[in-house]
């Protein structure tokens, strides 16, 4: 349970070095979890000593997190009609929250906005990353684009209130569809008011802001090496790892040791 030299503490918790084999540590909570169904006094110890080691995350923090990948695992499988394909979509968003500013919950949030709305399983990352670019990692910017983004994309063309929308977002497509056609704002706006500017037009726009030489190339990975984005990247790492190693105890929590219905 301890490998590459961690401890057993008089108070039950684990010193855990910075060289820890996570393998060897997932397994181990894991066969624990079968054993301690005496009590749970030895996980809450367990798991409280892990994450002290790593960073004072709280065990009510871990479970939290732990509960609520179960949930992303039953949205998405209601959304995506596949246990195998809400697994996968999981899969993706947390290594996308792992290197980038936005949390898990940030990310899910977007991906179940732009499910909800007719985007295939196929584009919702990509789609995450053009707008997490043009949102530059802000999760305010980013859930208002996402919106924005989602309702254009169902209603099949581009309304005023949508552009106000990404306008307040710090996004203006006219922009980058004006770059494309030629034509003057003042033109574009009436072909929008007659519905003239297609939701593919828009997505372009969005493409090309976002493609290398556009405005928002690279904006997301860029500001997730300031200060604030590599401690978003740092939470959701450590998350993660505890997440993962917990798993175990929480299961026989769930389904040994609380009370069923």
């Amino acid at each position: 349970l301890c490998p590459n030299g961690g401890d057993y503490l008089a108070d039950g918790t684990i010193k855990i070095l910075t060289d820890l084999d996570t393998a060897g540590i997932k397994k181990g909570l894991s066969n624990l979890g079968s054993t301690v169904k005496s009590g749970v006094s030895g996980i809450t110890k367990t798991i409280s000593g892990i994450s002290a080691a790593i960073g004072g995350i709280s065990l009510g923090t871990i479970i939290k997190y732990n509960a609520q990948m179960e949930q992303y695992q039953t949205s998405f499988t209601t959304m995506l009609g596949s246990a195998e394909k809400a697994q996968s979509m999981i899969a993706n968003l947390k290594d996308f929250a792992d290197k980038t500013p936005f949390e898990m919950s940030d990310l899910s949030k977007g991906a179940q906005t732009l499910l909800a709305f007719g985007t295939s399983a196929e584009d919702v990352m990509p789609d995450l990353k053009m707008l997490g670019d043009i949102s530059q990692g802000d999760k305010t910017k980013f859930d208002s684009l996402t919106l924005a983004f989602s309702q254009i994309s169902s209603a099949g063309n581009l309304s005023g209130q949508d552009l106000l929308q990404c306008i307040n977002a710090g996004f203006n497509p006219l922009n980058e569809i004006s770059k494309k056609t030629g034509e003057s704002m003042g033109d574009l706006r009436k072909r929008m008011e007659a519905g003239g500017i297609s939701a593919q037009e828009v997505a372009e726009a969005f493409k090309s802001a976002t493609s290398e030489g556009g405005q928002f190339y690279n904006a997301m990975q860029n500001q997730s090496k300031t200060f604030n984005g590599q401690l978003s990247t740092l939470k959701d790492n450590v998350m993660t790892f505890l997440g993962d190693v917990s798993q175990g105890m929480q299961d026989t929590l769930k389904n040994d040791l609380l009370p069923t219905a």
